[in-house]
C-alpha cells in the first residue's frame, strides 16, 4: 500500500492548486481553511491558514474546508480532519491505494461524493491549469450535517454520494 499520491516530480511540480471557484460556489460557505495557498485570487474560508500559519498547529473552529497539499503532508491534515468536531468536507484525490485513505476516510468517514470528470485545478493567479490531474477527485465527509448538500449535488448529475 502507497503512503502518498505516487506523482512524479518535475521542476514545474507543485502541491499548490487551488480549488476552482466553481466548485467552492456549489458547496457553501466555510469557516476555516487549514491550507490556504499564500498568494490566492479568492479565499476559501472566513479564516485562512497558509503554510507559513502552519494549519496543522492551528484551531480548527466550524465547518472546515480542506483541500490538503498533494504530497507527503496529506495524510497529517487528513487525519486532523477525520478528528475535527465541527462539519467540513475535504477534496482529495480518489487514491484508495494510499494508506491514508484507508486509515482516515474509509475507516472514520460517513460519506464520500465521487466527482464526474477529472477537477481541473487552479495555480495561484487563478488560471485553470491546461492539464487534467492524474487522478479522480472525491469530497469526503465525517458528519452527517453535509448529507443534504452531497445529495443535492448528486441530484443535478455533478457525481455520486457513496455512505460509508
Amino acid at each position: 500500500m502507497s503512503a502518498g499520491f505516487n506523482t512524479r516530480k518535475t521542476a514545474d511540480s507543485t502541491n499548490v492548486w487551488l480549488t476552482p471557484r466553481w466548485l467552492l460556489d456549489l458547496l457553501g460557505t466555510f469557516d476555516c481553511d487549514p491550507c490556504a495557498a499564500t498568494v490566492r485570487p479568492w479565499d476559501c474560508a472566513r479564516v485562512n491558514y497558509t503554510a507559513v500559519d502552519d494549519g496543522l498547529r492551528q484551531v480548527w473552529l466550524g465547518r472546515v474546508w480542506l483541500n490538503p497539499p498533494y504530497g507527503k503532508e496529506a495524510a497529517a491534515f487528513m487525519e486532523r480532519m477525520s478528528e475535527h468536531n465541527g462539519t467540513g468536507l475535504a477534496l482529495v484525490f480518489a487514491r484508495t491505494d494510499t494508506r491514508w485513505f484507508h486509515d482516515f476516510i474509509l475507516e472514520r468517514a460517513r460519506m464520500m461524493f465521487f466527482l464526474r470528470g477529472r477537477i481541473r485545478f487552479c495555480r495561484p493567479d487563478g488560471v485553470q491549469h491546461g492539464n487534467q490531474p492524474n487522478a479522480a477527485s472525491c469530497l469526503v465527509a465525517w458528519h452527517d450535517e453535509e448529507r443534504a448538500l452531497l445529495s443535492t449535488l448528486e441530484a443535478a448529475g455533478y457525481g455520486k454520494l457513496a455512505t460509508l
